[in-house]
């Protein structure tokens, strides 16, 4: 039998360790399983699993016609600072690109309030199919998006991003319809 859907994490239940494939090569990852604490939803449960990039960035150059440099997620203090980290959430499974875009910068501008634990046994994980490869292009779409959907006309942008650490998490939801809705607040 032949199934299109691929899951591109590994997570061996005998040991523990979480590996993907990366650039040719297996690696370990850290993850960790939010806590079904809003348990008065009705629907299934899932876990859906998010990259989560520990990122820094530094701007070289900016030009804003109409605008200023934007408080990308609120982490640029007065708004004119041009480096520092910030922490992306990236989805990491299936969806349409706008509906990713959304999600990626709520929850890179909402970080999520969750407690860490075990998964919930009979509780099945939502499919990673955003590699670790792609990392680098989602980081770099976020970081720009961030800036680019502030006031004014974006007319320049030169900045170089690092990932300095990337995990996974799989954060508790439940299945509503065609939809999800948050388990962890």
């Amino acid at each position: 039998m032949f199934s299109r859907e691929v899951d591109t994490v590994f997570l061996c239940e005998t040991c523990g360790t979480m590996h993907v494939r990366s650039n040719g090569h297996v690696e370990e990852i850290d993850y960790e399983f939010g806590t079904f604490t809003n348990r008065t939803i009705a629907g299934d449960r899932i876990y859906l699993p998010f990259w989560v990039l520990d990122i820094q960035f530094d701007i070289s150059d900016i030009s804003i016609q109409g605008g200023g440099l934007g408080n990308l997620f609120g982490i640029l203090g007065d708004g004119q600072a041009r480096s520092g980290k910030i922490t992306m959430y990236v989805p990491a499974y299936e969806m349409d690109p706008q509906h990713f875009k959304e999600v990626a910068m709520y929850h890179t501008g909402n970080p999520p309030k969750y407690q860490p634990g075990k998964p919930e046994p009979g509780v099945p994980r939502e499919k990673t199919s955003v590699t670790a490869d792609l990392l680098p292009q989602m980081a770099d779409f976020i970081f720009v998006t961030g800036i680019a959907e502030k006031p004014g006309v974006l007319q320049r942008l030169d900045y170089e991003l690092n990932i300095l650490r990337k995990r996974m998490i799989y954060l508790p939801f439940f299945k509503k319809g065609g939809g999800f809705q948050s388990g962890y607040d």
